[in-house]
């Protein structure tokens, strides 16, 4: 991992207000810029998705209430930094496997991902 470095991260919101975080790396030693096909996991993060859902919404400049957004966060900061803790690491495990330039993405959301009918055997 030591060869392999991120070099931009990038989120991708739904309209749901979930959203897709992408990581690219790339092999600092190898000349060739050859990728990978893209991974992408998904993940239930509700505390995260929310919290984002609010960094949206201000971007946006539509309203939220900001006191009650930092209440929140306070009440619910130890579940936030173990999310993000967790995609990280998740990050950090697929880096640790690579040797060649790549993205990495994880779909993260609020809700449960229901699996599809045609998933299951």
């Amino acid at each position: 991992m030591d060869e392999i470095k991120p070099f931009r991260i990038e989120i991708e919101w739904t309209d749901s207000e979930d959203f897709l975080f992408s990581c690219h790396y790339r092999n600092i030693s190898s000349p060739e810029d050859r990728r990978l096909p893209e991974e992408v996991e998904h993940r239930f993060f509700p505390v995260m998705a929310r919290a984002m859902g609010n960094v949206l919404r201000k971007l946006r400049r539509d309203h939220i209430s900001f006191p009650l957004f930092l209440v929140a966060l306070a009440f619910e900061h130890r579940h936030l930094l173990s999310e993000i803790d967790q995609l990280l690491h998740a990050l950090h495990s697929h880096l640790r496997n690579q040797s060649h330039s790549g993205s990495w993405s994880c779909y993260v959301s609020g809700e449960t991902i229901k699996p599809s009918s045609s998933s299951r055997g």
